[in-house]
């Protein structure tokens, strides 16, 4: 989806996001992999919301997204609270006063942008750990495996039987007596 932005005073900035317009004209980015991040121009708001998982790191996610909006101008710092989407955080977008008339909702892309290339590297590393985590367990180098083959299954193998459970003997829970 081509998103076009126009300004007064052209600056020649192009940026690539996947993104979509809602039916109501919001624009939804998905380029994160925790949150996803919701402009309205309508509402003049920008919303943030988790992927798949609630919990801290997502809360810091959205922290650090609404701390660089506010650093950049955008955000006004005493709007950003939690909506009405359990685990979401949303702010109100700033108006321009200049006389330039910089776009608030283009202005505001380009600062959600600007987040995203921050949080790439870190995202990056970790993907690339987790690749090398399954490749290690999956894949390993000679000196990390044994040679030992096939290690055939004995009916009495360790310490621990296999019928542990209720012995009805005594009606008592404990270990099976062979």
């Amino acid at each position: 989806m081509t998103i076009k932005v126009t300004l007064e005073n052209p600056v020649d900035a192009r940026i690539k996001l996947q993104a979509r317009r809602t039916l109501d004209g919001n624009i939804l980015i998905l380029d994160h992999p925790d949150i996803d991040i919701v402009l309205s121009p309508k509402n003049k708001k920008v919303l943030a919301l988790s992927k798949k998982q609630y919990g801290d790191h997502i809360y810091a996610t959205q922290s650090r997204l609404f701390d660089h909006l506010m650093r950049h101008g955008v955000v006004d710092p005493g709007s950003v609270h939690g909506g009405n989407v359990y685990g979401s955080l949303e702010g109100i977008i700033l108006e321009s006063t200049e006389s330039n008339k910089a776009d608030s909702i283009q202005m505001t892309l380009y600062s959600v942008v600007n987040f995203l290339l921050t949080e790439k590297p870190h995202y990056d590393a970790v993907k690339r750990y987790e690749m090398d985590f399954d490749k290690e367990l999956l894949d390993p180098k000679d000196e990390d495996s044994t040679d030992l083959g096939e290690i055939p299954h004995k009916k009495r193998q360790g310490t621990i039987t296999q019928y542990a459970g209720i012995n009805t003997a005594s009606g008592l829970y404990g270990m099976y007596q062979e």
